[in-house]
């Protein structure tokens, strides 16, 4: 087991940030096993099927295939959420961005929020899990991404949360027009020129429809905010994620629009969290 895990941790060297942690979290999810019972037996053989299964997720991971589509999961919150291809993987940046919007309902009694962009549901099942009392709407473009999205909700049981496919706002029935307490989004941001400069991960394989937003990167999040309005009863937030080199553009388009408008640092510093206040005297749109 000691010899496995070295030359799983030689092979991702220069592949990967931490090579010696997901050497460790390959060969645990190989071995069904938890990091104290892998070094509990750090002495046993691997048998040739583990062996042989080791070989190649290690292979796949240093071709840079996300970490989280070899395992199958992503811990997000107090959540453990299935991804793979054809979906973004939670990113625990967006965990703040969920904890900000948390803020923005905590004093109203049995919101309504709507999760624009759900992905693998992350967000909108977040938020049904630690506010039971809301009712929450995800929507999703991409097929794929809302396969992933409804698996977690089938393996949550989140009775509350309603998963819409279609393009941002377009699959939300009619009522709900003026009277959503919260929209909160993660967009894709990033310029198409951006991509290149990206890690394998995301540029190779995670889903450019999340991702790439256009030629500038606001052409996604643009329509987000001008979009809202419509849904957003007067008084009510829009959250969304962003990154620091889009952050004084994004201001520029809430504060037009929205009162309130601000872009907040993460945990790092890095301006990240985005959002707006519906003014009372804008009208339903």
């Amino acid at each position: 087991m000691r010899e496995a895990l070295r030359w799983a941790r030689r092979c991702l060297v220069g592949a990967v940030e931490s090579p010696e942690v997901e050497a460790e979290i390959l060969l645990t999810h190989v071995l069904g096993r938890s990091r104290a019972q892998l070094y509990a037996g750090a002495d046993d053989r691997l048998s040739a099927e583990a062996a042989e299964r080791l070989g190649e997720l290690v292979a796949r991971r240093a071709g840079g295939e996300p970490l989280q589509y070899l395992t199958g999961h992503q811990v997000f919150r107090r959540l453990d959420l299935a991804v793979g291809p054809g979906v973004l993987v939670p990113r625990p940046e967006t965990e703040m961005v969920v904890e900000h919007a948390l803020g923005r309902i905590a004093g109203v009694a049995s919101p309504v929020v709507v999760d624009v962009g759900t992905g693998s549901g992350a967000i909108a099942l977040s938020v049904g899990v630690e506010r039971p009392d809301a009712t929450v709407w995800a929507t999703e473009v991409s097929p794929e991404a809302a396969a992933w999205a409804r698996r977690n909700l089938d393996r949550l049981g989140a009775g509350n949360v309603t998963i819409a496919e279609g393009d941002l706002f377009s699959p939300l029935p009619a009522n709900l027009r003026g009277a959503v307490d919260l929209v909160v989004a993660n967009p894709p941001y990033l310029a198409a020129a951006q991509l290149a400069g990206m890690a394998a991960d995301v540029r190779d394989h995670e889903p450019l429809v999340a991702t790439v937003s256009g030629p500038s990167g606001l052409e996604v999040p643009a329509r987000v905010v001008e979009e809202a309005l419509a849904w957003i009863r007067p008084g009510g937030w829009l959250v969304m994620e962003t990154w620091p080199g889009q952050a004084d553009d994004l201001l520029a388009l809430l504060s037009a629009r929205y009162a309130e408008a601000a872009v907040h640092p993460d945990l790092t510093g890095s301006l990240r969290i985005a959002e707006g206040q519906k003014r009372p005297s804008d009208p339903v749109r």
